[in-house]
């Protein structure tokens, strides 16, 4: 159900209020996103507005995995979004998993799917710390949405049917491969043609990541 943004802050959290409520068919533990991915959670409810929990906020915590690799963790606030841009900080469960920068991270299944639903872009690793003897794996993480930037969004009131796990990432932009292909010694260009007989031709094929 899309909504808008009404109102940010609240005391010392990190919430914004939505024009949507329990009238509309909003309750509590419901995902709210936007079209970069995850935004934060419905926490309390009226009969037209709504309060939802930014991810950044420093007592959010929410499951997640790591795109590709399947190792879960949980991304937690720091509290700092609405003063100015903020990092997420990621602890991995596995100690010995491997982390490093560029990885995506993505929203995990939960009993129910509350309180979050998965596959929800989180953001992406920018920097890991290595803690010799940790039980678990930290980095910090550059969310997927601009919290300072936040209009209309979308409150997730009936989940897919299936997982999408990392189909809504982001794809990368495709590269462009250029092949210059030199014609063979001695060949005669066509009649009336000004191409020289040594000049390459080229062709180009585009090609892109998954």
């Amino acid at each position: 159900m899309a909504a808008n943004v009404i109102a940010a802050g609240g005391g010392f959290s990190d919430t914004v209020t939505l024009d949507v409520g329990s009238d509309d068919g909003i309750k509590p533990d419901e995902t709210v996103l936007n079209g970069s991915g995850f935004v934060g959670l419905v926490t309390q409810v009226s009969a037209n507005t709504s309060t939802v929990l930014l991810a950044s906020d420093a007592s959010s915590v929410v499951g997640v995995e790591l795109a590709g690799s399947g190792e879960i963790g949980a991304v937690s606030g720091t509290g700092k979004s609405l003063s100015g841009s903020a990092l997420l900080r990621l602890s991995l469960f596995d100690a010995n998993a491997v982390l490093h920068p560029g990885q995506q991270v993505v929203t995990y299944a939960s009993v129910g799917d509350k309180p979050q639903v998965p596959g929800v872009p989180v953001g992406t690793i920018v920097s890991v710390s290595k803690n010799a003897g940790a039980l678990t794996q930290t980095a910090m993480v550059r969310p997927a949405v601009s919290f300072t930037a936040l209009g209309v969004v979308g409150v997730v009131v009936q989940v897919p049917r299936h997982n999408p796990r990392i189909s809504i990432l982001p794809r990368p932009v495709p590269t462009v491969t250029v092949t210059a292909t030199p014609s063979p010694p001695g060949t005669v260009p066509p009649s009336g043609s000004a191409t020289p007989p040594a000049s390459p031709s080229a062709t180009a094929s585009a090609s892109g990541g998954h």
